[in-house]
């Protein structure tokens, strides 16, 4: 299987969470093939009782991506692939455009005459082929004593490759996760499982033979991602993130995986926290982490927002 996150049945495992349908657009040219999957969802603006859409990429990383174009033929592949696809769009009434470009791909460099680049942060990896010992090399002193602390207390990892289904984790997830809005529902767990159980790989951490910690990954392309970790609050004492993020880089390192990617962060500083609790596996590893935008339809997208003829195309609906 290929790189999970540009997968367009990885992307409809979200259509609920993202209130839009996951579409793919293949173009195909003598000079090589642009494949782009993203989720497609209706603006709440209509104009004369039209609708219109804007697009963005499904949960994770993504597309456009390309193949089998020689590295000086990109820049003409990528504008050929620009006017179709503008064409495309206003066909489909789609005005604009949100892309999380693949960081350890790289392929937002390739766009950067398509598409209005910024670079927001960086995801966060461990390698763990290029360390005869990625623990050591790779997570921090303070992340490494919490391990040893944890262990030294009783704290156990388990690693479930190819469950038969995510009940368990559906279970616990219910319990001590999903808060939020965009919280993941019950057709999410049935249908990956479902999908994706090849993929699959659940680790748990366990304290007296309590579960007090849960995590769901997929291991694609030689890339084992972090997607949903979930704990037992009244356990956090314990540590079962550390204990988790240790299971995992063991496991992956005996199976011969190239990377555990635990994901991205913005640059904000209200996302410190986060940061630095990603970056304690990262010592050495990370990747530039760039979103694009693009308005397809301007005449649209002035007249939907009253945006002046001179103005700059500032009023994007995503976070």
């Amino acid at each position: 299987m290929g790189d999970l996150y540009v997968d367009q049945s990885f992307g409809r495992l979200h259509e609920a969470m993202e209130n839009g349908t996951c579409e793919v657009f293949d173009f195909f040219h003598a000079l090589g093939t642009v494949k782009h999957v993203f989720i497609k969802r209706e603006i709440p603006i209509r104009m004369g009782g039209k609708a219109f859409y804007e697009i963005v990429t499904p949960c994770g990383y993504g597309r456009p991506m390309i193949a089998g174009c020689k590295e000086g033929d990109i820049r003409k592949l990528v504008y050929e692939f620009a006017l179709a696809f503008e064409r495309y769009c206003k066909d489909h009434h789609i005005v604009w455009e949100y892309v999380r470009f693949h960081p350890v791909i790289g392929n937002a460099e390739a766009f950067a005459d398509c598409y209005d680049l910024h670079y927001i942060g960086e995801a966060f990896g461990t390698d763990l082929q290029g360390f005869a010992d990625p623990v050591q090399e790779e997570f921090s002193e303070s992340a490494k004593r919490a391990v040893w602390k944890a262990l030294e207390a009783g704290v156990e990892y388990r690693i479930t490759e190819k469950p038969k289904n995510l009940h368990q984790f559906h279970k616990f997830y219910s319990s001590f996760g999903g808060k939020g809005e965009k919280k993941f529902k019950a057709d999410f767990f049935w249908e990956c499982g479902n999908s994706f159980r090849e993929q699959i790989v659940l680790v748990e951490a366990v304290y007296k033979g309590q579960v007090i910690g849960m995590g769901l990954n997929f291991l694609a392309n030689n890339i084992l991602h972090t997607h949903l970790f979930v704990v037992d609050p009244s356990s956090c004492y314990l540590s079962p993130e550390h204990v988790m993020h240790f299971g995992l880089t063991l496991w992956g390192k005996e199976q011969g995986v190239d990377l555990l990617l635990d994901g991205s962060w913005l640059i904000d500083p209200k996302a410190t926290g986060m940061h630095i609790f990603k970056k304690q596996f990262s010592q050495n590893t990370s990747f530039k982490y760039c979103i694009g935008q693009r308005v397809w339809d301007r005449e649209v997208y002035r007249k939907l927002y009253g945006v002046a003829e001179n103005g700059e195309t500032d009023v994007y609906s995503f976070a």
